[in-house]
């Protein structure tokens, strides 16, 4: 099967930013998808040329709201380009839902399934945050996924402005320190699962890129309580509901939420579903 991830962080593919992609970040998601994923899953990593740049503008909300568009637009023609699945590759699940509802394959959200899976783990989960801003939002999805009663809190690692998620995929020491700090803040309210609430943290701390010494075996739980994998769990149920979908069976309810317009009204909308000229480029 072939699986889309749309990435968040944009920029073009020269320079800097496609050097970090291709050198650091596409490889470390690599290294622990293939913890799980099945031999014959390809995997197609997306990046906008437009869009929030560094993650710094992901914390705060009407910038995110803006950038998220280009979600949509990744995705769109994910069918028609061969790809069995989309997962949207980033906690806060940019346009998880509207994305799903127009695609007519599975669309995972990076922060949904990590919750619902984490939920199975324990009776209840913490949610450890990169940045405080990051809250708010996550917040309220805890409550739209029905998970409310399951989260014992969130939060935010201490001086995280200062353990830059870049950084840390060349030493990962102060983000793995400053991550059991907070989850075991966490674990003392009753969590029995640590969820790392950024799709790039997650990693980072299950490999413990330049901390393999002290951390020979990554993070995979704090006195006694699991740490989630947050992208094994995403590629885990993606492959699921492909093999739903491709089997025949139920993967969705076209019902209310994720019902599809009508032709008339695709062809009313068409000036907002036309591509406004944004571009992409994959790694695979």
């Amino acid at each position: 099967m072939r699986v889309l991830f749309v990435n968040i962080p944009s920029g073009p593919e020269n320079g800097e930013f496609e050097h970090f992609v291709k050198n650091a970040y596409v490889p470390l998601l690599k290294k622990n998808l293939a913890l799980v994923k099945q031999r014959d899953t390809e995997i197609v990593f997306r990046f906008c040329e437009w869009g929030m740049g560094p993650i710094d503008v992901a914390f705060y909300r009407y910038l995110d709201h803006l950038a998220s568009r280009m979600v949509y637009f990744a995705a769109a023609n994910a069918e028609k380009e061969g790809f069995d699945a989309v997962v949207i590759n980033c906690f806060g699940d940019p346009m998880l839902w509207e994305v799903r509802q127009a695609l007519n394959i599975p669309v995972i959200g990076i922060g949904e399934s990590s919750m619902l899976l984490s939920a199975l783990m324990g009776h209840k989960f913490g949610i450890v945050h990169i940045s405080p801003y990051n809250i708010p939002e996550t917040e309220e999805h805890v409550i739209r996924y029905g998970l409310k009663d399951r989260c014992v809190g969130l939060r935010a690692i201490a001086d995280w402005a200062d353990t830059g998620a870049q950084d840390g995929l060349t030493d990962s020491t102060s983000t793995i320190e400053a991550f059991i700090t907070t989850a075991r803040e966490l674990i003392a309210d009753g969590a029995e699962v640590i969820i790392p609430g950024c799709s790039l943290m997650s990693p980072t701390i299950r490999f413990a890129p330049g901390a393999e010494e002290k951390y020979p075996n990554g993070l995979t739980e704090i006195d006694g309580v699991a740490v989630a994998d947050v992208l094994s769990q995403a590629i885990k149920l993606t492959e699921t509901l492909v093999a739903m979908n491709k089997g025949g069976s139920a993967w969705i309810s076209r019902k209310l939420l994720f019902a599809q317009p009508p032709e008339y009204v695709l062809q009313l909308g068409e000036i907002l579903t036309d591509n406004p000229g944004l571009k992409f480029w994959d790694v695979v």
